[in-house]
Parts: structure tokens; sequence; C-alpha cells
């Protein structure tokens, strides 16, 4: 059961990029492979992993398919 908890712009893009880089490191990814795999700017998805960016569908389920994860799984908690 996925349960949601009401928060903050800024807590929800932390969130997502811990969330991201939690994944990348499990596959042994660089920053600039993710990137190079994801077709993004490497600096952009750094600006991801802050917490810095609000990326757009588009961009997230781009991530989350090099990191053989659902979209949805980039959103919620584990």
């Amino acid at each position: 059961m996925v349960t949601y908890t009401r928060m903050t712009g800024a807590t929800l893009y932390k969130r997502l990029g811990e969330k991201i880089i939690t994944e990348r490191k499990k596959k042994k990814l660089s920053q600039e492979d993710l990137a190079l795999l994801s077709d993004i700017d490497r600096t952009y998805l750094a600006r991801i992993e802050e917490g810095k960016a609000n990326p757009s569908l588009r961009i997230l389920h781009k991530i989350a398919r090099k990191l053989k994860l659902q979209t949805y799984e980039l959103l919620t908690e584990a």
C-alpha cells in the first residue's frame, strides 16, 4: 500500500534526487553514465539529484527506464 504525505515542492524534489542517487549507485553508474544513457545533460541530472530542478514526466521516465524502474517508483517512498 502506498501512503501519501503532504510535502512541499522542495521536499519532493529533494527526495526524488535522493532516490535517483540511491538507485544510480546501486547500478554502479556515474552521473555521466546515467545522463548519457538517459540522453540528458549531466549538469541537468546533477540539478535533479540536488533537488534543484523540476524535471518533466518525460525526463523522469527516461531516467527510470535506464535505472530499470517504473516511473512511479522514483516518486514513491521505499
